[in-house]
């Protein structure tokens, strides 16, 4: 069977972006469609821009459309075939967000089931009304993308579920060659809080779509090979999410590269001389006053240095890195940004089996450390 679609199962670092917007551009020249390349977050957006404009000379072919997953359904998929559903043109013009992971009640495939009274689509109902629209006209919706777009990229493909995943199936079907990425340990968004489905979409999209590899055409691609990243924090990061087992492979010739446990009186040093960006789970994590970012928020990242103020739960992971971590996407999210050195601060150095006592020289002096080995 000849495999029309694809999708690549890649962990943090391996190319994902990298991949996608190289297939991107060697599609053949001289042809009359565009190509279509989706993220569900702006920053995601930025990324590609940055990625395509990088391989091609700095510029984006004109031929070349990236916008974000909701924009994508307003504009190509809903706000042309409203008539189908109001009986009239030029009714909607944006999407509400207010209520993206809420509840309503009201009853299903109504006006107000769909769209708020200022009629912006609700976001959580939109990709479930763009397949409405499509039954109502006929499979117009479809058929005007299978027009306009020779291929449809789609990165981060582990934030869609819900409604998304239905109309995922529906474009694998299309004539349009399909082209997704991301990484299952890396689901800590998602574009709504979906009511059905919830075995099809997040984190578990590469095992549902693995079953529908032959009826969908899909060529599944995987790959656990980091360019991002040295040996140590890929296999640190094993620990942290121990499924399908990534693996380091950038070698550099830095000093202190590697995980290490930083004593709290060291951190203002260790700053100064090394300069890491200085990460957290989340707000409520305290950071000595530090500037930092959440780890949901360094998603995509890549980062010289970094430097960990840990929660409880990390705390004690680190006491014990085989004990494991409930929910561990975002914590993965966190310790695998990092390209030569993740650090993480401590009251107190207690040696493990992972982490032994070393040393690491901060610009004229030692100063000791606990250093993860496996």
């Amino acid at each position: 069977m000849q495999y029309d679609n694809t999708l690549v199962l890649a962990c943090a670092g391996a190319g994902k972006t990298y991949g996608m917007c190289k297939d991107a551009r060697s599609l053949p020249e001289g042809a009359t469609k565009k190509v279509l390349m989706l993220s569900y977050t702006h920053k995601g957006i930025y990324s590609i821009k940055k990625e395509y404009a990088k391989q091609n000379n700095g510029v984006i072919d004109n031929k070349v459309v990236i916008s974000t997953w909701f924009h994508f359904i307003l504009k190509e998929l809903i706000r042309p075939y409203q008539r189908s559903f109001l009986g009239e043109i030029s009714q909607i013009r944006s999407v509400d967000f207010s209520n993206i992971y809420g509840v309503d009640y009201f009853k299903k495939n109504t006006k107000p089931y769909f769209l708020n009274r200022n009629n912006d689509v609700k976001a959580n109902r939109a990709s479930e009304f763009a397949l409405l629209l499509n039954r109502l006209s006929d499979g117009a919706v479809l058929r005007r993308l299978e027009d306009t777009y020779a291929c449809i990229y789609i990165d981060e493909l582990q934030d869609l579920v819900g409604k998304d995943i239905e109309l995922l199936e529906l474009l694998f079907l299309s004539s349009i060659k399909i082209y997704c990425v991301g990484d299952y340990k890396q689901a800590t968004l998602k574009t709504h809080n979906p009511r059905s489905d919830r075995k099809k979409g997040g984190m578990h999209v590469f095992s549902y779509l693995e079953t529908c590899r032959e009826s969908h055409h899909i060529n599944i691609v995987k790959n656990n090979i980091s360019k991002r990243f040295v040996s140590d924090i890929g296999n640190f990061a094993n620990l942290v999410y121990p499924e399908d087992p990534i693996i380091g492979s950038l070698e550099v010739e830095e000093q202190a590269t590697g995980v290490f446990q930083i004593h709290k009186s060291d951190v203002h040093d260790y700053i100064e001389h090394f300069k890491p960006n200085i990460l957290k789970y989340d707000i409520k994590t305290p950071t000595l006053g530090y500037p930092s970012l959440n780890f949901g928020v360094s998603k995509g990242m890549t980062l010289e240095r970094v430097l960990i103020f840990p929660n409880k739960p990390l705390y004690s992971f680190l006491l014990d890195p085989g004990s494991g971590l409930k929910a561990p996407d975002k914590y993965f999210v966190g310790v695998t940004r990092a390209k030569y050195s993740l650090a993480f601060v401590v009251e107190d150095f207690i040696p493990n089996e992972y982490f032994f006592e070393d040393s690491i020289n901060l610009g004229g002096y030692n100063v000791k450390v606990l250093k993860f080995r496996i």
